[in-house]
C-alpha cells in the first residue's frame, strides 16, 4: 500500500490521470484553476526528479510539480485534496521540493498561486515567500484577423537551431534577462516535441523584428509565451499581425482547439493587444519568490 511522499522522475499515465482528477476536485472546491503545465508533466526528462506525489492508502491526495526553465530559478505549483488539508501535507511536499532545489543549487523558487486561493496565499506568506507579481490568464474566444499592411509584408517562420544567435539577440532586446539566462532559455525552447518558436520578418530583405513561442499539445491546446517585438518597430501594428499569424499556425498546423496565454496585470499595452485579437481574461495567478541563497 502506498503511503506518504513519492518522488517521481516522470509520472505514469495512471498517475497523470489521478493527478488530473485531484486537480479537478480542488478547482471545483474553490472555484479556481490551479496552474499545472500538462504538456510538461506528460513529457518529463528521464532521471530528474520534478514531481512529488502524496499518497494516503493508495490514493493520491497531494501533488507538487517543479518546472525548471533556467538553472537560476524554478517554478512550483501544487495542491492537496480539500478533505486532507490542515494536516501538513502540502508543507511536507514543499519541504521535499526545497531540499531537491538545494541539492541542485537552485538559488530561487517562484511559487504560483491562483489569485483567488486564500489558503495558498496564507501558506506562502507563512513560508516566508514574498509576493513578486501577478499575471492574467487569457483564453482566445474568437480570432480577430487584423488588416494586412499595404506598406510592409510581414510573415512568421518556424525557427531552428541555426537561429540560436538571432533568438538570443531578440530575447535580450525584449526581456530583462542576462545573456547566460537567455542562451539557456533559447536552447531549451528552440527544440522539443511540443515547443515551437516563430521569428517575425518584414520586407524583401526579411528583416527580423520579433519572435513568439508556444507550447503545443496536438489537437488539444496551445499556450503562447515569449512574445516580443524589437523596440524600433513597436507601435506600428506588427504585434497584432504576428499574434494573428501565430494563432492561425496553431490552429491549422498544430490542430490546437484551445489557445491561451499569460500577461502581466501591469502591462496594459499587451493586455489591450491580446484583447484586440480576441482573447478574454479567465483568471489570474500570483507569483511569490523564496530565495534559497
Amino acid at each position: 500500500m502506498k503511503q506518504g511522499i513519492y518522488a517521481k522522475a516522470g509520472l505514469t499515465p495512471q498517475e497523470l490521470e489521478e493527478v488530473r482528477a485531484l486537480w479537478e476536485v480542488c478547482n471545483e472546491h474553490e472555484a479556481i484553476e490551479i496552474k499545472l503545465n500538462w504538456s510538461t508533466l506528460s513529457s518529463r526528462p528521464a532521471g530528474i526528479t520534478n514531481d512529488f506525489v502524496y499518497y494516503e492508502k493508495d490514493k493520491i491526495i497531494g501533488f507538487l510539480a517543479i518546472y525548471s526553465f533556467l538553472s537560476t530559478e524554478v517554478e512550483i505549483s501544487g495542491m492537496v485534496h480539500p478533505e486532507a488539508r490542515r494536516r501538513g501535507v502540502f508543507g511536507r511536499l514543499v519541504q521535499r521540493a526545497i531540499e531537491t532545489c538545494r541539492e541542485r543549487e537552485v538559488p530561487k523558487i517562484i511559487f504560483i498561486n491562483e489569485h483567488a486561493s486564500e489558503s495558498g496565499k496564507a501558506f506562502l506568506m507563512g513560508l516566508g515567500a514574498s509576493y513578486s507579481f501577478s499575471e492574467y490568464v487569457m483564453v482566445l474566444q474568437e480570432q480577430v484577423i487584423p488588416p494586412v499592411s499595404t506598406q510592409t509584408e510581414l510573415r512568421i517562420r518556424l525557427a531552428d537551431s541555426t537561429d540560436t544567435e538571432l533568438l538570443v539577440e531578440l530575447n535580450m532586446s525584449g526581456f530583462d534577462m542576462t545573456e547566460d539566462d537567455t542562451r539557456e532559455y533559447v536552447n531549451q525552447t528552440i527544440i522539443g516535441d511540443k515547443e515551437r518558436t516563430w521569428i517575425a520578418e518584414i520586407g524583401e530583405n526579411r528583416e527580423p523584428i520579433g519572435k513568439i513561442g508556444a507550447m503545443v499539445e496536438r489537437g488539444v491546446s496551445g499556450f503562447i509565451y515569449g512574445f516580443c517585438v524589437v523596440p524600433s518597430v513597436r507601435g506600428k501594428g506588427y504585434g497584432r499581425q504576428i499574434l494573428s499569424q501565430t494563432i492561425t499556425a496553431l490552429k491549422e498546423q498544430e490542430q490546437a482547439e484551445h489557445i491561451k496565454l499569460e500577461v502581466s496585470v501591469e502591462n496594459e499595452k499587451a493586455l489591450g493587444l491580446y484583447e484586440s485579437c480576441g482573447f478574454a481574461t479567465k483568471n489570474a495567478n500570483d507569483y511569490y519568490v523564496l530565495l534559497l541563497s
